[in-house]
């Protein structure tokens, strides 16, 4: 009696343990996203970057044609609740490389190949002065970059 009584107490012991493990996903996301300009018109392919100010993991998006960008956290929609400092990078290549020569490329030549299409300061978080707060509410989280 005793031993099928510690056979449930371990059977339900596992069962905790498994329903935690599956609630341990990361932190509750909230959907969140907005748009990049520079100079007035929709900035397309700039990677946005919101990192938090207490620390954690960035949230990132890729700019559409349209300017219009949407967060995501580790693989997962959105990003965590709170400020953040942003940066925007869109850089494209000045001519095309073969996937041959981009693994003999140094780099030196790889930077060469690139021209950024937004000034330098954006690129970085301490520098673009770019700051966000996401919030509770994803209705609250549309945010606009226009970029000089």
């Amino acid at each position: 009696m005793v031993q099928r009584l510690l056979g449930h107490v371990a059977w339900g012991a596992l069962l905790v343990l498994v329903l935690a493990a599956g609630c341990s996903e990361g932190p509750r996301l909230v959907k969140a996203g907005g748009v990049v300009k520079y100079k007035g018109a929709p900035l397309a392919g700039a990677d946005v970057v919101f990192v938090p100010d207490a620390g954690g993991l960035p949230s990132i998006g890729r700019t559409d044609e349209s300017g219009k960008f949407t967060l995501s956290t580790s693989g997962r929609a959105g990003a965590p609740p709170g400020p953040y400092k942003v940066s925007v990078t869109a850089v494209r290549q000045k001519r095309a490389v073969s996937e041959a020569e981009a693994v003999s490329m140094t780099s030196e030549q790889i930077a060469a190949n690139h021209e950024t299409l937004i000034p330098v300061k954006y690129n970085n978080l301490i520098t673009s002065g770019l700051t966000a707060t996401v919030g509770d509410d994803a209705a609250e989280n549309d945010f606009l970059f226009d970029l000089k």
